[in-house]
């Protein structure tokens, strides 16, 4: 599907008259430095690429017979007809011989890698050379294949081995003769030899005329051996082309009724032709030349009155012939050659005899009407037309054919006129041409003016309804030009015919090599010089003058294609360009790299990498969407009107495809308009889910849901559309590419996590509303689909039953409906639960159920009194709380039963609730729900519900375990117990957990001494209280019992903290100096001791992977998966035993323990100084100031400590979880960083952060 465009011919002078070859340099600058070299028949001249510098003669030798530039040694090598072969310096002209044949030289060629050249003398002898002139084989020309070589025909497929009758004998007798005079005129034929090499250097192929044969070629390979002979093939001319891709050998070839181009395997057998539109006896090939990529094959053609240029292209097993150019004889060509450079592929080079050279610049372009999915193809005289927005039509076929007279060059399209330019420099419009069907448009035809006939148009474009451009350059100049396309009716040439003229022209410094037009543009253009990559703005005046505004963009490097787009949503627009080196620019913002193709699609751009499309939003140029496609496919075209996008793939096939990003854009689009009904058939069609039309706009679907329900006339749809609804939002999720999260807004009584239950309420309570009767039968169904999308099958059910009484097929038919929603066995249990049988036997006839199985045992529960049939069928359906509640209204007769089934299924606050009248029965379900709390270690409310059940003894065991003493003592009252013998066994187990205040409570009012008193708040160490306590008495308390409890107290309180403070600064020792180990010594030594037995505690996501525990010591077959190995284990992990591989880990969790048991010691040190300090003042004879400052201080230095090594144990790396994930994962994976990781990652979560101290005001004043 896509055209040749020319970019450009540049005009040059070189003044070289009869060049017979041309040689470029491999260093492309596209400025005036480059430099090329003429050949003639007994010159070399140099050319400046710009052609204003006169030609430079660097080598003069007669009979040149071939000439290449080497691009390593910076030479050109050049052969002679008398055998001699020099190189040639091309900047001193300096002259080495390279080597020399004796009889003569008839031909040159060198491989494409110039590591070989290959000979023809003129004895005809194939000569192959290294490129130091190397002998590496000589054979003769006419040397034959080994016996085991040649061809073996069996004439499959001829008439003379079929059995014809007559014929077929006939043909057999003619066979011989025919074979004997096929070449009886072989001298007479040209005996020019010709040398092709393939692409890869590996073959070459020479065409030559063989005696008794006639024309044919040989396949050699690189080391000159013969490889293949063609078969024998008559009228074969002479020259030869091997396309560089390897796969064709190239030659002309006559038959009696056509001419062609024979293309020949490298085996020598003809696989296919190529159809020529000309006669090769009337206008024979002159040469043959194939592009460096192999797309494009040129044959230049002579006659007497002309010269041309065919440009075949290959698409679909198809020929297309693209470009022919027209050259009279009084100035004919004298060479062809295609440029061999990279990045120039196509880019041609004539030469004329004059000296005169055009340089013709292509580029591939799929020739699209941006407004509809018209799409042109070039074929020769046919212009082949396909509108994909209708159909898709694989080439070579198409949908409808232009036929002209002569050769199609170039067309254009502009709003229904298209425009077509051939080889003859005419012009042909036809209007209108919007429709593909229907009759012949109306075709007018304008002939070209005195100078443009002898102008080749470049680029040309409709620039509005009367004027063309088009670009001429010359020298390092273009003339951009416009053509004038409503001549006057004096503008005539000597026939009489109208003709087109130049309106206007400006000139641009620089090669212009493409132009683009807006879309909505009506006084300006873009164009593109290749010398500096400048995109100029072109304004066309008011007087018909065009002049350049301003420069739009400029790119690093030149753009091949350029393209104005324009968004239809705010009317804004910009440039998008295309490099050769595939990156793409959007108003000079870089947006991908190696992209092959681009087409702008309503408000998107869709560009193709090598196996994905993709799509950018042009208003903020954000990527929204991407897709795979196959290798290599292309854009062709875009419809937006019907989201459909077409490619071709590399083979020529088309594929058509409709993305879902353009399919959203065009919904949207239908939904703002309220068209609901064509909204969700698109929505079906391209099978998206239906959700998005209630996520496009939430407010606006509330508003107009009677237009939904109205503008969709298939219950079916409507039942979709609510079977489809889910609780998510597809505009955030799925579909997010054409929508904003921002601007979604909702109603404020609206949640996404409830969307499936607002929707469906508020469509069945609009169609419940129904009054029409087409309307009510319309939504049956969507009803029944809400009903049960919202979980209310009872009703679906009741209406359904509804519906049985006045219809019973309209009923058969809904319920079968509703079947295929529902599971039967739910539906019958439903059915079931609303206790009516005639229901139940309507469900359960339409399912695959027994009746010897429901009927009986429907039976059995119609004999059964109402409310324990409501009991059974509930038991029955596992409704245990209804159950229980129709059980209750049954009666006395039926209380053990209820009470077994409180206790089966656990129902005792819902049998408290349905038997609260009946006393008796109350307490019995009390003392159940009693037993159940305290077999599950519930002892506080079982107490309670003892007591309610009236079982007291209970209730007061039940509480003297939870130590309630409390409740213990209301409940002891109550059975008449002795509170003091009571509250005095509760004393200690009270002590026992920590209450020691408690304790004291209960001694103080329930009859214990003094003595008693005192010694329970001295165990609980509440020094505090007992110095109150014995100053409000008389005695020698004090004195004798609690200055000595308290001073021992204080002593071992300080002992303990000072052995706590030493061993807090051992673990941290420790701990410093396995990391300096760490550090110093490096993974492997540090892992050194590691038992296999301890990997497996490390979690799946933290494995320790290492060479050291592969192989066999994997396969251990210990798994420790039952939790109490698992324990084991991990108190061997966190063994402090010095040694251990994971030291580190059980010090920093040993740390983190002892640090959080320090930080506790607050309140305790407080306490036991200020009751030191209140034994001093209160005239006891004892020292207590000294031991609480000693206490306090001691207690200071060690906080002091743990709080200034709190950052060097617990260290950023450590506490950064997850942080480090950069240098975890990848090529350039840290495993030292790893290896840490996984090692804190065994550490309680926890633990991996330093404790807080929660610091309070614990030291007092007088004391420091």
């Amino acid at each position: 599907m896509r055209n040749l465009k020319l970019q450009y011919c540049q005009e040059l002078e070189t003044a070289v008259a009869q060049p017979r070859q041309l040689l470029l340099q491999p260093e492309l600058n596209g400025d005036a430095s480059d430099t090329a070299f003429l050949v003639t028949d007994s010159k070399i001249y140099a050319v400046q690429g710009s052609g204003d510098v006169r030609s430079k003669v660097i080598a003069d030798l007669p009979d040149i017979v071939g000439a290449e530039f080497l691009q390593l040694d910076n030479a050109i090598c050049v052969a002679s007809g008398a055998g001699e072969v020099l190189l040639i310096d091309p900047q001193t002209g300096a002259t080495n011989e390279g080597t020399y044949c004796e009889v003569g030289i008839e031909r040159m060629a060198w491989s494409p890698n110039q590591e070989v050249v290959a000979f023809v003398t003129r004895t005809h002898n194939v000569v192959l050379m290294t490129s130091t002139f190397d002998v590496i084989a000589e054979q003769p020309l006419n040397a034959d294949l080994a016996p085991d070589q040649q061809f073996v025909n069996v004439g499959w497929g001829k008439k003379e081995t079929q059995f014809h009758g007559s014929e077929g004998k006939q043909a057999a007798k003619q066979a011989a003769g025919t074979t004997d005079t096929t070449n009886q005129d072989w001298q007479e034929l040209n005996q020019d030899i010709h040398i092709s090499w393939r692409g890869d250097g590996a073959h070459f192929v020479v065409s030559y005329v063989a005696a008794q044969v006639g024309r044919t070629f040989k396949v050699y390979d690189c080391e000159g051996k013969l490889q293949h002979t063609a078969e024998r093939c008559a009228n074969l001319q002479e020259v030869v082309a091997w396309r560089p891709a390897g796969n064709w050998i190239a030659l002309p070839q006559r038959f009696p009724n056509k001419s062609t181009i024979a293309l020949f395997e490298k085996n020598g057998l003809r696989h296919r032709e190529l159809v020529l539109p000309f006669d090769l006896q009337e206008e024979p090939v002159v040469q043959l030349r194939w592009s460096e990529d192999s797309d494009i094959l040129a044959i230049r053609t002579a006659t007497k009155e002309e010269q041309r240029v065919y440009l075949y292209t290959i698409g679909n097993y198809h020929w297309y012939l693209k470009q022919v150019l027209i050259f009279d004889q009084v100035d004919p060509l004298a060479l062809l050659h295609w440029d061999t450079r990279m990045g120039a592929e196509h880019t041609l080079h004539l030469v004329k005899e004059s000296g005169k050279q055009l340089v013709y610049c292509w580029a591939f372009a799929v020739d699209r009407y941006e407004r509809s999915g018209v799409v042109g193809v070039i074929d020769g005289k046919r212009l082949l037309l396909t509108d994909f927005a209708r159909a898709v039509v694989p080439p070579p076929m198409c949908q409808r054919v232009l036929q002209l007279e002569n050769y199609i060059n170039a067309f254009t399209w502009y709003e229904t006129s298209l425009c077509v330019y051939t080889c003859d420099r005419k012009l042909h419009f036809y209007e209108p041409m919007q429709q593909l069907s229907g009759q012949e448009p109306r075709a007018s035809l304008l002939m070209p003016d005195a100078e443009l006939s002898r102008l080749p148009l470049a680029n040309l474009t409709y620039f509005n309804c009367d004027y063309l451009l088009a670009t001429y350059s010359t020298g390092g100049s273009t003339r951009l030009l416009l053509l004038n396309k409503e001549p006057d009716e004096d503008e005539v040439n000597d026939q009489g015919e109208l003709c087109y003229r130049v309106q206007c022209s400006l000139r641009i410094s620089g090669l212009v090599n493409a132009l683009s037009v807006g879309a909505n543009a009506m006084d300006e253009f873009y164009v593109q010089t290749v010398n500096n990559g400048h995109t100029y703005e072109v304004f066309l005046k008011t007087d018909n003058t065009l002049k350049v505004e301003r420069t739009h963009v400029q790119l690093a490097q030149a753009a091949d294609q350029i393209e104005w787009f324009t968004i239809n949503s705010d009317s804004t627009g910009g440039l998008i360009t295309l490099r050769n080196q595939q990156l793409l620019h959007l108003d000079g913002h870089r947006i991908a790299e190696d992209v092959t193709s681009f087409c702008v699609v309503g408000n998107y751009l869709a560009y193709t990498q090598l196996n994905a499309l993709h799509f950018v939003r042009l208003k903020d140029r954000r990527q929204v969407a991407s897709r795979n496609i196959e290798r290599g496919g292309k854009l062709v075209t875009a419809v937006a009107t019907e989201a459909r996008v077409v490619l071709q793939l590399p083979r020529g096939n088309l594929e058509a495809i409709c993305p879902r990003v353009l399919v959203l854009e065009l919904v949207g689009a239908l939904l703002a308009r309220k068209q609901y009904q064509a909204a969700m058939q698109m929505l079906r069609k391209q099978r998206i889910n239906l959700n998005i039309m209630w996520d496009h706009n939430v407010e606006l679907f509330i508003a107009s849901v009677d237009v939904f329900l109205r503008e969709i006339k298939q219950s079916q749809w409507l039942c979709l559309f609510l079977s489809e609804l889910q609780n998510e939002d597809f505009s955030k999720g799925m579909y997010s590419s054409n929508y904003e999260a921002a601007k979604q807004t909702y109603p404020a009584d609206y949640r996404v996590e409830e969307k499936v239950e607002y929707v469906c309420r508020l469509l069945c309570q609009r169609m419940e509303q129904a009054t029409r009767p087409e309307d009510v039968e319309r939504f049956r169904l969507p009803v029944i689909t809400a009903y049960v999308k919202l979980g209310r099958l009872e009703q679906a059910l009741q209406l359904i039953w509804q519906e049985k009484q006045t219809d019973a097929a309209l009923a058969d038919q809904l319920l079968k409906y509703l079947l295929y929603l529902v599971d039967v066995n739910d539906l019958y249990n439903v059915a079931l639960g609303t206790y009516d049988f005639g229901l139940v036997l309507f469900v359960a006839q339409k399912s695959q159920k027994d009746p010897k199985e429901f009927l009986p045992y429907l039976n059995e529960l119609k004999a059964l009194p109402t409310d324990y049939r409501k009991f059974r069928i509930d038991d029955h359906l596992k409704r245990y709380t209804s159950a229980l509640s129709h059980l209750a209204a049954c009666g006395e007769q039926h209380y053990e039963e209820a009470l077994e089934f409180i206790r089966k299924h656990g129902l005792y606050t819902a049998g408290l609730s349905c038997y609260r009248e009946h006393e008796e029965f109350h307490k019995r379900v009390c003392v159940a729900y009693a037993d159940h709390l305290r077999a599950n270690a519930k002892l506080d409310n079982a107490s309670l519900m003892y007591e309610r059940g009236g079982q007291l003894q209970q209730a007061l065991l039940s509480a003297k375990h939870t130590l309630d003493w409390q409740r213990v003592l209301v409940l002891a009252k109550k059975l008449e117990e002795p509170l003091d013998q009571v509250a005095l066994s509760l004393v200690g187990p009270l002590q026992q957990q920590g209450r020691h205040m408690e304790a004291y409570e209960l001694v103080k009012e329930h009859g214990g001494d003094r003595n008693r008193q005192l010694e329970v708040l001295l165990e609980g160490h509440l020094y505090g209280r007992a110095i109150y306590e014995a100053g409000l008495e008389q005695g020698d308390a004090l004195v004798e019992k609690i200055a000595p409890a308290l001073l021992a107290y204080g002593a071992q309180l300080q002992g303990s903290l000072q052995a706590d403070h030493k061993l807090f600064l051992e673990y941290k020792q420790r701990l410093l100096d396995i990391r300096q180990r760490q550090a110093s010594s490096g993974d492997a030594d540090n892992d050194g001791d590691l038992d296999i037995e301890e990997v497996d505690l490390l979690s799946d996501t933290t494995s320790l992977h290492s060479s050291r525990y592969s192989g066999t010591s994997r396969g251990t077959g210990k798994t420790f998966r039952s939790s109490k190995n698992r324990r084991k284990h991990e108190r061997k992990l966190l063994s402090l035993k010095p040694g251990n591989p994971f030291e580190d880990i059980a010090l920093i969790d040993a740390l983190h323990n002892h640090v959080t048991k320090i930080a506790q010691q607050q309140q305790p040190v407080r306490d036991t100084c200020k009751a030191l300090l209140q034994l001093g003042g209160s005239g006891a004879p004892v020292d207590g100031d000294s031991l609480a400052a000693s206490l306090q201080r001691e207690f200071k230095t060690l906080l002091k400590t743990v709080e200034e090594s709190l950052d060097e144990i617990w260290t950023p790396e450590l506490v950064s979880n997850g942080s480090v994930a950069q240098h975890l994962t990848g090529p350039n994976v840290d495993y030292l960083a790893l290896q840490k990781e996984q090692r804190y990652a065994l550490i309680s979560p926890l633990k991996r952060f330093k404790p807080q101290l929660n610091l309070i005001d614990w030291q007092h004043e007088i004391l420091q």
